[in-house]
């Protein structure tokens, strides 16, 4: 026996349902409705997306300026040093020589250099 499709029962509540979808779809632009919100609610989200604006301008200006940012390097390295020195002074000392012996090597590797052309 074969089961013809026209002979099953039809559920007119299913079809009802199904035609209403249909003609809501037809005649919207398919989104969904933006929820209602009150003018407090709204100006408390422009308040909030004006801060956050201005913290993400500020870190982009913080990290795209180059003077400020080499203070603030120069004050880091001047603070390890003052700390360095209360610290352990014959410490800083030594990195002091070292570094003034490698300064004069170079020098001296410069003028030899010239000096032989």
């Amino acid at each position: 026996m074969s089961s013809d499709r026209k002979d099953a029962p039809v559920d007119a509540a299913a079809i009802r349902a199904t035609t209403q979808m249909a003609k809501t779809a037809l005649q919207g632009d398919g989104k969904p409705e933006a929820p209602q919100r009150s003018s407090a609610e709204l100006a408390a989200d422009i308040v909030k997306n004006r801060e956050a604006l201005a913290a993400n301008l500020d870190a982009i200006e913080y990290k795209l300026n180059v003077p400020k940012q080499a203070k603030l390097a120069a004050a880091d390295i001047s603070n390890k040093i003052r700390v360095l020195r209360d610290e352990n002074p014959v410490a800083l000392a030594a990195g002091i020589g070292g570094l003034a012996v490698a300064v004069g090597g170079a020098v001296f590797l410069a003028v030899r250099l010239i000096s032989r052309r």
